[in-house]
């Protein structure tokens, strides 16, 4: 973890140290949370495959469902 400075104005400040004391929050988890949300999380491995997956469909299959042979596809015509 690393440590960052913010500023922010006194009333700002003190809504969001009453807002995390609701949520029973530190005022620093409170604020990165509010990042998190803001800017997203990285994705897993698994969730970056499952979106891509979740994608358009690549339409390589022939009439017949099989995929172009090696030479159909660097032929030089």
């Amino acid at each position: 973890m690393k440590n960052v400075t913010v500023t922010m104005n006194e009333a700002l400040l003190q809504r969001a140290r009453v807002a995390a004391a609701r949520d029973g929050k530190s005022l620093s988890r409170f604020i990165a949370e509010a990042v998190e949300q803001r800017v997203g999380r990285p994705l897993t491995q698994l969730e970056a495959l499952e979106r891509f997956l979740a994608g358009p469909p690549l339409h390589v299959l022939d009439e017949n469902g099989k995929a172009p042979t090696r030479d159909q596809l660097y032929d030089d015509d």
